[in-house]
């Protein structure tokens, strides 16, 4: 038979759980992606030499994190 909680340990245990599950997912790909068009662009200045190339990737992946952070405000925090 399970022993129930007294009420205030049970907000406490909710306040705890949510804090953990609240967590930035879009923070987290808007830096998986930068940190792959860094290695992307740093693989084609280092082994084809391509400056323009590389110059491309990065613009290319801060235009598409910057698409999709604007996209995923708040209404109230968009410019």
């Amino acid at each position: 038979m399970p022993i129930p909680l007294p009420p205030k340990a049970r907000t406490r245990v909710e306040h705890m759980r949510e804090a953990v599950t609240a967590c930035d997912w879009l923070g987290l790909w808007a830096l998986s992606l930068g940190f792959c068009a860094i290695v992307l662009a740093a693989i084609a200045d280092f082994m084809g030499g391509d400056i323009i190339g590389a110059g491309f990737i990065l613009i290319g992946a801060a235009g598409i994190i910057a698409l999709i952070v604007y996209t995923g405000a708040d209404p109230d925090e968009k410019i």
